[in-house]
């Protein structure tokens, strides 16, 4: 039997492959990927003294989507 998932739950189990990801994005670097070549969609940032920060645009996208969701199905 499928049963439906929960919300609640669908997001919980994002977030963590989400955690997943960028826990592993150092061992991406590792391997020769620079931050100033990976596509603007997936991640702008600057960096400041030799620090790099920087916001995914996707990842707001997405995060605003699951908030407007889940706003309007508490009415």
């Amino acid at each position: 039997m499928i049963e439906k998932i929960n919300l609640f739950a669908f997001l919980g189990i994002f977030f963590i492959i989400l955690g997943a990801v960028l826990l592993l994005i150092p061992f991406f670097l590792k391997l020769g990927l620079k931050l100033e070549e990976i596509h603007p969609i997936i991640l702008i940032g600057k960096r400041f003294d030799g620090v790099y920060v920087g916001t995914s645009p996707i990842v707001i996208i997405v995060l605003a989507a699951l908030y407007l969701i889940i706003a309007l199905l508490k009415r």
